[in-house]
């Protein structure tokens, strides 16, 4: 989702990285960091895609409830999603596996294929970026 910023398409796309996984290292050991590159490769293409594709604009769907705070919450995550999306590609790559707290450095650097301290250096780099761009307003 927050490669993507369209719910529809991540729902997708996870779903289609774990048939890919199951069907092709089912059998194995679980490895979650294979998983996650199974994804990434996933959104890249999709994007890829999309890309070629026009653009349409998401609806509003209001079902009851607290409007105002819907439209709050709404509106402040999708600042955060074009914060995110002014980061470089790596650092959302690293700052997104780390947020999903799924995985611990060491594996988001054998997905990413760097170091682990590297890593740690990348994801405080990108939350503060991230901070700075939301601070100055998207």
């Amino acid at each position: 989702m927050r490669k993507t910023g369209d719910y529809s398409l991540a729902s997708d796309l996870l779903q289609e990285s774990f048939t890919r996984y199951l069907e092709h290292y089912g059998d194995r050991e679980q490895n979650a960091a294979l998983l996650y590159t199974i994804a990434r490769n996933q959104t890249i293409d999709a994007l890829r895609k999309q890309a070629r594709m026009p653009h349409l604009p998401l609806e509003l769907d209001l079902q009851g409830g607290d409007t105002e705070r819907y439209l709050m919450v709404r509106d402040e995550y999708r600042r955060v999603l074009e914060a995110f999306q002014k980061l470089d590609d790596d650092e959302r790559d690293v700052l997104a596996l780390a947020v999903g707290k799924d995985l611990v450095y060491r594996e988001i650097a054998a997905v990413v294929g760097i170091s682990e301290a590297n890593v740690k250096v990348k994801i405080h780099r990108a939350r503060v970026k991230l901070r700075d761009i939301i601070r100055k307003g998207v």
